[in-house]
């Protein structure tokens, strides 16, 4: 058995020192590896003590100091992977889900640590005989083990985009092996004594079969890390520069491709009903026109220059920005389109709430969907409803259309890369894979709520309340109640 716990200790670590020195800048990565690190600490203890130190004794050449130092340090290893484990696991699985502030997360970190350092001052004695174990523990490990869990799977199913969805199932796979460590070293321990004669363990030996639980923790973080990605990470070590290269150029690629492909047609509707307005003598609409097309290209430049600065990743540049005036601005610059298309717009804003976020981006993201609506709808039979409103205190934008609708088949690719249902050289793709990354990097979400071929689609745009800073509403609006977000929005559309 000592060669099985030295390979646990050995792999263990060395996954650790593998996600650490993959991006330690991560926090989901960093806990991964803390707790991979940390993990191996009590196989490289039971070495130690089991064979190591009987060893050294034997030789009768070390000072009994030294010796001593040593068994001390295995008692510093176990009590800390003991004690700290579950806090480290529940911690991943925090970060994992995401959705925590800066500052509610180094809150959170910091409260959860209490109750493990008051039992490790008060609770166990440590020499010179540790013993570590007991009932208090158990329960303590138990509900810090399980909110983890629970977490995990949650993350799973808040998860809408298929690819990131299918990465998470994988690492619930995985992570959901914890309860088998949870009941072999917590729930099946009675306790265990680390003596200078050796260690004496009372317990239902399923930690004997914990090296079982490493195999496979090993074995997944190799093949699905080469060949899918895992826990958030993905691994691809001969083409890790290749796939970082391409990631950037794909990101940027899309967020340019549906900017310059949608305020270009815009631009081309502002310029046609110029032309008519000229022979017509409108001045009025001319100088209309002329500024939204001004809109339209500052808007243009401001997407290019935030492409420019990086194209790898979304960054934000937030400011408190009002989220009516911002839709009105993106409809203006829609309004020809409509016109053009002779489709009906509903607009009904039940609140006017000032969000902190990128106006750039939300605007973009806004104008996408508007202009996906658009293009689906058929000419002079199309509606395009547009709801601002406040649910469960979060505020979400709904946008309705009449058109071609959306398979089950098919909206389980929306979210991809250029995935399009419509051919030809000027449909590059919805663009809702930049939209969702968009609202996820703002905390918030980005759903399909409904969709049927032929009768339309429904799209749902969700800010998180910590992002509103102010929420005027509207005294004329309707009350909302309904849990189903479909409902609400057939209420209030009604």
């Amino acid at each position: 058995m000592t060669l099985f716990y030295i390979g646990m200790f050995l792999s263990l670590w060395t996954i650790g020192t593998i996600l650490l020195l993959n991006n330690y800048k991560n926090k989901y990565i960093y806990w991964m590896s803390a707790l991979s690190i940390i993990a191996g600490f009590a196989s490289f203890s039971v070495v130690v003590n089991q064979s190591l130190l009987p060893f050294l004794r034997e030789q009768e050449t070390f000072s009994p100091v030294l010796l001593e130092s040593i068994r001390i340090l295995t008692i510093g290893l176990w009590g800390i992977e003991y004690h700290f484990l579950p806090y480290i696991f529940l911690m991943s699985s925090i970060v994992f889900i995401g959705h925590l502030s800066r500052k509610k997360y180094y809150i959170l970190s910091l409260l959860l640590l209490v109750p493990i350092i008051i039992y490790v001052i008060y609770i166990p004695p440590y020499y010179p005989d540790a013993v570590l174990g007991g009932t208090l523990f158990k329960i303590v490990s138990g509900v810090y083990f399980f909110s983890g869990i629970l977490l995990y799977i949650l993350s799973y199913f808040k998860e809408k985009n298929p690819v990131y969805r299918a990465n998470r199932f994988r690492t619930n796979m995985v992570m959901i092996s914890v309860l088998f460590v949870y009941g072999s070293d917590y729930l099946g321990m009675n306790y265990f004594l680390i003596t200078k004669s050796g260690l004496i363990i009372s317990s239902n030996n399923l930690w004997k079969f914990n090296f079982l639980i490493v195999i496979w923790f090993v074995s997944s973080f190799i093949y699905f890390g080469l060949k899918y990605g895992f826990m958030g990470i993905r691994l691809r070590i001969v083409q890790q520069k290749l796939d970082f290269s391409m990631r950037s150029l794909t990101e940027g690629t899309i967020i340019l491709n549906h900017t310059l492909k949608n305020e270009v047609q815009k631009i081309n509707y502002l310029s046609n009903k110029i032309k008519d307005s000229i022979h017509l003598n409108r001045k009025e609409d001319i100088l209309l026109d002329i500024s939204r097309i001004l809109n339209v290209t500052d808007h243009m430049l401001d997407m290019v220059a935030r492409i420019k600065e990086k194209t790898d990743e979304i960054t934000l540049k937030e400011q408190p920005q009002q989220l009516r005036k911002l839709l009105e601005t993106q409809l203006s610059s829609l309004a020809t389109m409509l016109q053009e298309k002779q489709i009906l717009l509903h607009k009904d804003y039940q609140i006017d709430p000032i969000v902190m976020c990128d106006p750039t981006h939300i605007s973009e993201t806004i104008s996408n969907i508007c202009m996906n609506a658009i293009e689906s709808m058929e000419p002079g039979k199309g509606v395009l409803e547009i709801i601002l409103a406040e649910l469960k205190r979060d505020v979400v934008i709904w946008i309705k259309d009449n058109g071609a609708g959306i398979s089950k088949e098919n909206a389980a690719k929306v979210f991809d890369p250029f995935f399009t249902t419509r051919k030809g050289t000027l449909h590059h793709g919805l663009g809702l894979s930049y939209c969702y990354n968009v609202i996820k990097k703002h905390g918030g979400t980005l759903q399909i709520l409904e969709s049927e071929q032929g009768k339309g689609t429904l799209m749902e745009i969700r800010f998180p309340r910590k992002r509103v800073l102010y929420l005027n509403h509207n005294d004329k609006r309707k009350h909302l109640s309904e849990d189903n977000e479909v409902s609400t929005f057939q209420n209030l559309s009604s």
